[in-house]
């Protein structure tokens, strides 16, 4: 070569195309953006959602990395997970920075600028395409969505799972150029591969779809797949079994910890057809988040309701229009259906057909399965550099500026995580009926005794009693329909477990099960736990003493139920006469039931039944045969068939001659 030439001296700068050879360079460039954009997380400090749990009232946590604290971290099931690598990771930084944030924050922001340059090493490992990789990995390091994750501390396990899974990856993409070179000696890769998916899921199980994602690498960019002969097609799935094992393994374990937690909806409480509805309009949301990235919150509330039959069929369409056109483009743009089912499949988890919890979505999810995403947009963006006059400048000033967008995107998102007052009302601003960001901004103001701590309160439950009161009216309505008696049962559970603080629903609950001698028990026992929420429910007051009244053992406690409901709602005629009843049943108090059974005809004259009783019981008195007589008249006028009046009267005149006829 000539040394005449500039690019042959020795001291002269290297090209842009030398400068992308070299991985280490954008690598730390992006790692510095990344983690640069990211620092003023560590301004922040905890929040009262979750950070409790996972950290500063957690006292293995705050304990450090100890002998016990370690044994608790491999088989505690606390928070409903199953998650020892990311407990140990918290317990590491108490050990470092105390319950300091800033340190715990700064952790987050390393693991994840060190994602972006794993994540652009491993594309770049496999494709052999240096600045594509390099946007991938830009717009997953600023993406706005990937804030959640960063800056929330009790998300430590996004970032370090991820983490663990691009390892994981990187391992498998230098064994699979290995085996494509030839070499026979990759068992050490393919245990390490293993042991990096193990650690991922040992901090989060949502990577249990690696198995799948790397049957769709070997497909591209890999090369594996296309043209090799059934039986290399078929070692190739055999090679995954072990990723396939071990994914399903820590996926029983994490829904038998959830189950176990409570966090598992039932049936009940989100049918099979609103969670396939909600799914399909999940997707089109993350992807719209994706595309325009606003209105971001820590919680999106899922509300069990049957989302518009319109809003359904759309998304539906739309995914089946994008699947389809991936599919028909499959042959000529491989990264379009890889990308595509990267995106679709790394969701399955967490797209709510297993409903975990109470949010709809959440910007955390979408974490690694955006990555599908980023690799369509940079790749046809490569496409498209290549095939237009001046394409590669144009692009890449457009690659620029997205980046640009999104990092001050990002920024602005960061801002609303500045403290937990402001993070939780932004979250109450882009949503609606948000009871956890409601409940979470009165934890978080009734620290400093704010003023406005009681009124986040009240919406708070406010919030909650609506969403109980669609139950309770849903077992109504199931009530009334012959057959439906366990549906509604069902549907009273569902609302009490929405607002276990609230009287209505433990009423209604106990007035259902009431109608079955099996169930009275606990009918007695949601009665009592309805008034002991609202003392004054004279309802529930009323129908605990009519569940009481059937035995003797209790129906002492009933004339005290019925006596209440009778203070606290006067015009109820039932509980007076059940209150005279029970009280003639028990011995030496029928001057009680005398007067009771005197108010009640006093308010309802025309109560045939108890002017009736009321000279049954006057009858059994001395002196007060007269009386008794004028009673069972008037239930005689008001019902001339009633022979049991008159045939009374006759005795009573017959034991009683001064009062015979003349």
């Amino acid at each position: 070569m000539s040394p005449s030439s500039p690019a042959q001296k020795p001291d002269s700068p290297p090209s842009w195309k030398e400068v992308a050879s070299r991985p280490c360079l954008p690598g730390l460039a992006l790692f510095a953006v990344v983690a640069l954009l990211f620092l003023p997380t560590l301004r922040q400090g905890f929040i009262t959602y979750d950070d409790p749990v996972y950290v500063t009232q957690n006292p293995h946590v705050t304990g450090g990395l100890t002998r016990p604290n370690v044994t608790w971290a491999l088989t505690s099931t606390e928070a409903s997970n199953w998650h020892p690598l990311t407990w140990l990771s918290h317990m590491a930084d108490c050990g470092l920075f105390g319950l300091e944030p800033w340190g715990h924050h700064l952790t987050s922001v390393l693991l994840h600028a060190l994602n972006a340059v794993l994540l652009f090493v491993v594309l770049r490992r496999m494709t052999g395409a240096p600045w594509r990789s390099l946007l991938v990995a830009a717009l997953f390091g600023v993406h706005p969505l990937h804030v959640e994750s960063v800056a929330w501390i009790s998300e430590r396990k996004d970032v370090l799972s991820t983490f663990f899974e691009l390892l994981a990856l990187l391992a498998y993409a230098v064994r699979s150029q290995r085996i494509r070179d030839g070499s026979a000696s990759t068992g050490t890769l393919y245990a390490l591969s293993l042991l990096f998916f193990s650690l991922a899921l040992m901090a989060k199980q949502m990577p249990v779809t690696l198995p799948c994602v790397l049957l769709l690498l070997d497909y591209w960019p890999l090369g594996r797949w296309p043209g090799a002969s059934a039986a290399a097609r078929g070692r190739l799935v055999l090679e995954k079994i072990p990723y396939f094992v071990l994914g399903a393994a820590a996926a029983i374990v994490t829904v038998q910890a959830q189950k176990g937690g409570g966090a598992v909806a039932t049936s009940e409480e989100f049918p099979m057809a609103t969670r396939v509805a909600d799914a399909l309009i999940a997707y089109c949301d993350y992807l719209g988040k994706c595309a325009f990235p606003r209105h971001l919150a820590i919680f999106y509330p899922s509300f069990a309701e049957q989302p518009p039959l319109w809003e359904t069929v759309l998304a539906g369409c739309t995914l089946a229009a994008l699947t389809a056109a991936a599919v028909c483009q499959a042959r000529r743009r491989l990264y379009l259906i890889v990308g595509w089912l990267w995106f679709l499949g790394t969701l399955v988890p967490v797209i709510g057909i297993i409903q975990v919890g109470g949010q709809f979505m959440a910007d955390r999810y979408s974490y690694v399965p955006l990555i599908g995403i980023f690799i369509i947009g940079a790749w046809a963006a490569g496409d498209v550099a290549s095939t237009l006059p001046s394409g590669a400048k144009l692009v890449g000033f457009l690659s620029f500026a997205l980046v640009a967008v999104l990092s001050a995107l990002t920024i602005r998102q960061i801002g609303f995580w500045r403290d937990g007052a402001t993070l939780f009302r932004h979250a109450i601003a882009v949503t609606d009926r948000n009871w956890v960001a409601h409940a979470n901004l009165y934890a978080t103001l009734a620290k400093t005794s704010s003023p406005e701590a009681g009124e986040e309160l009240g919406q708070t439950l406010r919030i909650l009693a609506g969403f109980a009161q669609v139950h309770v009216d849903k077992g109504a309505a199931l009530e009334r329909q012959p057959g439906r008696e366990q549906d509604a049962i069902k549907e009273f559970r569902e609302a009490v477990k929405v607002m276990p603080d609230l009287a209505g629903p433990h009423f209604s609950l106990g007035a259902a099960l009431a109608r079955t001698p099996a169930d009275l028990p606990e009918a007695i026992s949601e009665f009592r736990e309805a008034i002991r929420l609202n003392p004054d429910f004279a309802e529930a007051h009323y129908d605990l003493g009519v569940a009481l009244s059937g035995t003797s053992a209790t129906i002492a406690e009933a004339v005290e139920e019925f006596t209440a409901a009778t203070r606290l709602k006067p015009a109820n005629l039932r509980a007076w006469f059940n209150l005279a009843y029970v009280l003639s049943r028990i011995p030496g108090r029928a001057s009680e039931s005398i007067s009771a059974y005197e108010e009640l005809v006093r308010r309802a004259p025309d109560n045939v039944q108890a002017q009736f009783n009321l000279g049954l019981e006057l009858a059994m008195v001395p002196g007060r045969a007269g009386e008794a007589i004028a009673h069972l008249e008037v239930a005689r006028r008001i019902k001339p068939d009633l022979r049991q009046a008159a045939d009374l009267i006759q005795r009573i005149r017959a034991a009683n001659p001064q009062l015979a006829v003349p």
